[in-house]
């Protein structure tokens, strides 16, 4: 679906608010789910989802939404008489976009259910292929486990993430490669949390990713985080337990096998088993365990016998001929808006996949094993934020085929789902903090920089070649050069009921968990630009939100600190400190905050801790030089104490800690290796 306002200044007009029409401002992104664009406003600055239909681009042009036949009508000019011949066309073409609508939901085979409000479509066997399935809507997913309670018998496994969570695509090719292994054996679902809040707040999902079992409707078990032993175990006992009280997937019981039955355990329903085998005729499983219950016996289960695709074709005609025969009977008006309203669902839905698979890592990265060898690599970057990418970059520009050490799942950056409107070049879908690292990826990896998915635990650095320790490996990595990149992780208060709650409504990333508190009261601790960001992401979505802060004002920059302070969802406590974080059933319930030597009870069902970073150096210490706050400590240019060993981005950085002076930190450490390796050789 084309998005031609993106990245792109327009106008506002039409709308039923008053204030918005006619301002200006930047059409941030699209949202696909809402067919509406995001569109940050110059007199304000706050972002309104608007219809493509309100829009006008400013260099004259005319968007989507027929912006320019709006404001006609706003001007107070007339529209032509439409003709029959368009009333024709138009009852034709309504007809038309409603046969293609209806098909989405009676076609085979689709990789997705649809949005709005369709039920879990029972026909979809993907699971017998081991794929996983989205689901759209909470009526979708209710629907999943009615149909595999009370039809197949089998285990539900359902994955609810975000896009903006690291833990969550850490987890995901192993949910993935798990739902491969046990096709057939279980059905895996993941839910998008960010936008489809309705199902994570029924199934009361308070930190992602939150992967819940169900057997039967019943929620067995959960696990929080990138727990891949957690999920196996959890997985394997629901398919056991599933096999144990039965499995009926593709199988019937006929009116023939319960009469049977009947006729034997129960003569008296004899007479009853057509119409109770019709009665059951998609509810296998739940049929077998009603006769359990009660006869301590089930009758027997055989193939499902499938309806030909006549039967199946002639259903579909005789729907697609009532629906235009309704549409001629419909007046121009109706047609039209409704024309509108299908088309833009179709297109959303034709590629909500392909949107998906464009937003996914497609990063190669390779196992540590392969690389802890006894190869001595020229160059090592730890790390995988702006610095150690833009290294990667410029070293592998030079011929030295960097290696890149770091999780898949990434830094703090890949996790920030906000706008990074401050990085020069990048605007539009693309300008936040997982799009630009993605692109920075994409960019390195082209100039044959290598990346493994591991974690630097312990290095040695005392001779050369070093010798880095990787997690789940044995060898150790040698390396002639080395430049640390490995930035800084969230700071936490280290108070009572933080450890407990955390992931139960105490996170350190708004971005990632926020959603989860739409049209809730949450606290944001902080009062630097980190705090102020969140703070304005959450008041978008959330009640009420409360800024504690322990100074009389704000260390963040002007621009965030009054655009925080003129918030109306925003509160602030001066010269305020949380003492203790409480909850009731595993959950958080209120915050204490001490002022003034006075304490005071916060009522808040989220609270995200935003008190800075501190620099992921312990794996360093006693290897070079740091200083008392942890950072790595520069003598020239990017180099360290150790000849060899060179550093860039927040690990050595305690006063800017941008994006942009990562990168530049990165660039420069690339071109220092390179001009140390030169002398070397």
């Amino acid at each position: 679906m084309s998005a031609p306002f993106t990245g792109r200044r327009v106008a506002v007009q039409g709308t039923s608010r008053e204030d918005l029409n006619g301002s200006h401002g930047l059409a941030v992104d699209f949202d696909r789910d809402k067919g509406r664009y995001n569109v940050r406003l110059d007199k304000c600055g706050q972002i309104f989802n608007l219809k493509p239909a309100n829009l006008l681009l400013l260099d004259g042009g005319e968007g989507q939404g027929g912006a320019s036949s709006s404001s006609a009508a706003a001007k107070g000019g007339t529209s032509e008489p439409v003709s029959s011949w368009t009333k024709l066309a138009l009852v034709g073409m309504a007809a038309a976009w409603l046969f293609q609508f209806y098909g989405q939901f009676t076609g085979e085979g689709a990789e997705g259910w649809a949005g709005g409000d369709e039920e879990y479509d029972d026909r979809d066997e993907g699971y017998l292929s081991g794929h996983v399935r989205e689901v759209r809507t909470l009526a979708q997913l209710r629907g999943a486990l009615a149909q595999h309670s009370d039809n197949t018998g089998l285990p539900v496994i359902v994955d609810f993430y975000s896009h903006s969570c690291g833990p969550c695509r850490m987890i995901a090719p192993v949910f993935k490669s798990l739902a491969a292994e046990m096709k057939g054996k279980a059905v895996f679902l993941k839910v998008d949390a960010s936008k489809n809040y309705e199902a994570s707040n029924a199934f009361q999902v308070s930190g992602l990713p939150t992967i819940q079992f169900f057997l039967h409707r019943k929620k067995l078990n959960q696990v929080r985080g990138a727990d891949e032993r957690g999920l196996r175990s959890y997985t394997e006992e629901a398919v056991r337990r599933a096999e144990e009280a039965g499995v009926f997937t593709g199988k019937e019981v006929t009116s023939e096998a319960l009469q049977k039955f009947y006729e034997v355990n129960d003569p008296s329903k004899a007479g009853e088993a057509i119409e109770l085998a019709e009665k059951y005729a998609e509810k296998t499983a739940l049929l077998i365990r009603i006769c359990n219950q009660k006869y301590s016996l089930h009758p027997d289960a055989s193939l499902r016998r499938l309806a030909s695709k006549e039967e199946g074709s002639g259903k579909r005609n005789a729907n697609q001929t009532a629906a235009a025969k309704d549409a001629s009977s419909m007046s121009t008006e109706y047609l039209r808006i409704e024309l509108q309203r299908i088309q833009a669902e179709l297109q959303k839905r034709g590629e909500a996949e392909s949107s998906e698979e464009v937003a996914e890592d497609e990063t190669r990265f390779l196992p540590a094993a392969e690389v802890a060898t006894e190869e001595i690599h020229r160059l090592v970057i730890v790390g995988g934020g702006p610095a150690a990418l833009s290294a990667a970059v410029y070293a592998a520009r030079a011929g030295l085929k960097p290696l890149v050490l770091a999780p898949a799942f990434g830094g703090q950056l890949l996790g920030k789902g906000v706008d990074v409107e401050n990085y020069p070049g990048v605007v539009g879908a693309g300008a936040t903090g997982r799009g630009l690292v993605l692109l920075m990826r994409s960019q390195a990896q082209s100039f044959e920089s290598r990346f493994v998915d591991a974690a630097v635990v312990g290095v040695d650095f005392s001779t050369r070649p070093f010798r880095l320790r990787l997690n789940g490996t044995e060898t150790a990595l040698q390396a002639s050069s080395v430049i640390l990149a490995s930035g800084a992780e969230s700071r936490w208060l280290h108070v009572e009921g933080e450890q407990a709650f955390r992931g139960q409504g105490v996170s350190a990333c708004a971005t990632c968990d926020g959603f989860l508190m739409r049209g809730k009261d949450v606290v944001v601790v902080g009062g630097g630009d980190h705090a102020m960001e969140d703070a304005l992401y959450l008041a978008r979505i959330c009640r009420s939100v409360t800024i504690v802060h322990r100074r009389d004002h704000f260390r963040a920059s002007k621009f965030l600190a009054d655009r925080a302070l003129g918030h109306s969802s925003i509160k602030v406590k001066w010269n305020s400190t949380v003492k203790a974080f409480h909850g009731h059933e595993g959950k958080l319930s209120h915050v204490t905050v001490q002022s003034a030597g006075q304490e005071e009870r916060l009522e808040a069902d989220g609270a995200f801790v935003a008190v800075g970073h501190d620099p992921q150096t312990a794996f360093l210490a006693g290897q070079v030089e740091l200083d008392a706050a942890g950072y790595v400590v520069l003598r020239k240019g990017t180099a360290t104490s150790v000849r060899g060993v060179f550093a860039a981005g927040d690990v050595a950085d305690h006063t800017y800690r941008q994006a942009i002076t990562a990168s530049g930190t990165g660039a420069m450490s690339a071109l220092d290796v390179e001009r140390f390796l030169n002398e070397e050789d």
